[in-house]
């Protein structure tokens, strides 16, 4: 009887395993796709980046943890671990806008000497700020973060941002005569300006309907210019002024 031909130990050992390459092959189809990660310390940066374009896009009541998570490509839960809430979120994008602000009202420190220059770019550069970034100016100044004074980090970007401009308009008032017991009073007519000429723009009240057109710019300008031309008569001008406003001469 003819013998059936035997397998040699070597034939048969590559016969009943695959070869790495198809080993490499089954795995790269069997294995799933990866997930975006951010490493540590990333995230938190990560959620404010994407926190704020969606709340050009949504708005700060329809945004929410759950949404910025999911762009964001994580858990979640992962929001929690580094933000008190949706209103700490809210904190940390408000605190990075006052930030970028106060980049910009330092370029204009540095790149300015003359005082009356310097503080029209500081308010100017409020007011365009505000046109830029709608949705970020409000969140910055108004009133749906409801505890911001438990926020240091926002607290403290706000001030930074504030003193710059306070700092640009009492050089500017003490160049023309203002003494110190005046500027906080200076300071703060000089904010109702900027942040009422913002916040005016915004509501889209400028011009105001029923009155004749004019161009935005142009009342920007007007009402700067104004404001500077009351701190330049000096406060002894100030002081007749307000005589003859109360007395009704």
């Amino acid at each position: 009887m003819e013998k059936q031909p035997t397998m040699s130990p070597a034939r048969s050992k590559s016969s009943s395993k695959a070869t790495p390459a198809a080993n490499r092959q089954t795995r790269s189809k069997s294995a799933p796709t990866p997930v975006p990660t951010y490493h540590h310390g990333d995230l938190r940066n990560a959620l404010i980046v994407e926190g704020r374009r969606l709340l050009e896009t949504l708005g700060a009541h329809e945004l929410s943890l759950r949404h910025v998570a999911r762009s964001v490509g994580v858990s979640i839960a992962a929001p929690s671990h580094h933000f008190d809430g949706k209103e700490g979120l809210l904190a940390a994008i408000a605190a990075e806008g006052f930030r970028e602000l106060a980049v910009l009202r330092r370029e204009i420190v540095a790149g300015t000497t003359d005082p009356l220059n310097r503080l029209y770019r500081m308010m100017e550069c409020y007011v365009r700020f505000a046109e830029r970034e709608k949705g970020l100016f409000n969140l910055m100044v108004g009133p749906r973060i409801l505890e911001r004074d438990t926020y240091e980090g926002l607290t403290a970007a706000a001030t930074v941002s504030f003193d710059l401009f306070a700092d640009a308009v009492c050089d500017y008032a003490r160049s023309q005569g203002w003494q110190a017991k005046d500027l906080e009073l200076v300071v703060h007519a000089a904010w109702s300006v900027e942040h009422g000429l913002a916040t005016l723009i915004l509501a889209e009240r400028i011009p105001r309907y029923g009155r004749s057109k004019i161009n935005v710019a142009q009342v920007i300008d007007f009402s700067l210019a104004m404001l500077m031309s009351a701190l330049a008569a000096g406060p002894t001008n100030l002081g007749r002024t307000a005589r003859l406003m109360r007395s009704g001469a």
